[in-house]
């Protein structure tokens, strides 16, 4: 009560007939009864402080608020005068929080997969979620996706909704779980059909497995592992390309994904010139270059892809301006 801002007499008087904390005093009905002695306790007290006590005790939040528990922080933060033990309090309760087990998105998919795990490749999957891209935008697209399981699902929004209503949003009706969304939709599958023709194209064997382009989980295979910062843009612009017809009955648009990769190369191409790593982007980006190039003229898609034809001079600048120094 003495964070009312009310004068002191006034919460001397209420603590004596009513309690001393706000809980007691909602539970005491002292703004109801009509006593005598409650109406001579009231007049020995201001008006408008009387006012400012009962608005703020009968307000819904206020009720609601004080029916609750308090936390272990508040019980630390509230009822300790001294500040004798306080860090050792804290300490205790940091260390709790970073023993709780916290839920893990990858044993989740697996469990949509129907498949079990090792710890290589749990392993494998946190790497990728962190290093999927030099981009900070283009790897909150894959953490979205996969990471935290951001996008909303036909049966989640059944259970939300209390609603029997769980198929999918595309029209295939079929039961709308998130692998289902992402992978097994009739609607989707065409545009993940076309991202391994063309890893096909570029001499990239990889098993058609949801693990691989959703998670970055990968055969054991060094070349494919190599050969992997080469495909993971690919992935991520089909996943992108897919959730911007998240509820909409139709097939996501091919053009739409080659866009997104040159978007993702856009935005990695501006990123490893800040950091003056222009090599290893050229490395990664030079062989989906001339592939990209030749479905843009063959589908006459209308984009900005200027900056494209500057990357062999980029490569070029740096190797000279490295030999320079030397």
């Amino acid at each position: 009560m003495k964070d009312l801002n009310v004068r002191q007499e006034a919460i001397k008087i209420l603590e004596e007939k009513a309690g001393k904390n706000l809980f007691d005093f909602a539970h005491s009905n002292f703004s109801l009864n009509t006593s005598l002695e409650a109406r001579e306790t009231k007049a020995k007290m201001n008006y408008w402080d009387l006012i400012k006590i009962i608005s703020f005790c009968t307000g819904k939040e206020t009720i609601s608020k004080t029916k609750r528990q308090l936390t272990e922080w508040e019980k630390i933060f509230a009822n300790d005068i001294l500040d004798k033990g306080l860090v050792s309090k804290i300490y205790k309760e940091l260390i709790k929080l970073n023993t709780q087990k916290m839920n893990n998105p990858v044993k989740k998919w697996a469990k949509d997969m129907n498949r079990h795990f090792s710890k290589e490749d749990l392993q494998m999957a946190n790497r990728h979620l962190k290093k999927c891209s030099t981009s900070l935008i283009i790897r909150e697209i894959q953490i979205k996706t996969t990471g935290i399981r951001y996008h909303l699902i036909p049966v989640r929004m059944a259970n939300i909704n209390n609603s029997g209503n769980n198929r999918c949003w595309q029209g295939c009706r079929e039961r709308g779980s998130l692998l289902h969304c992402w992978w097994e939709c009739k609607l989707v599958q065409p545009i993940w059909r076309t991202v391994w023709s063309f890893l096909k194209k570029l001499k990239i064997e990889l098993p058609y497995n949801p693990a691989i382009a959703l998670l970055g989980i990968y055969p054991r295979d060094t070349g494919m592992l190599f050969q992997r910062d080469t495909r993971t843009p690919m992935f991520i612009a089909a996943l992108s390309t897919i959730a911007k017809v998240w509820k909409e009955p139709k097939c996501p648009s091919m053009d739409d994904w080659i866009k997104k990769i040159w978007y993702i190369y856009t935005m990695e191409y501006y990123s490893t010139i800040k950091k003056n790593e222009i090599l290893p982007f050229a490395t990664r980006w030079m062989e989906l270059e001339g592939i990209m190039l030749s479905e843009i003229r063959e589908r006459q898609i209308s984009y900005d892809f200027t900056h494209m034809r500057t990357l062999g001079d980029k490569t070029d600048e740096h190797k000279e301006g490295k030999a320079k120094i030397i």
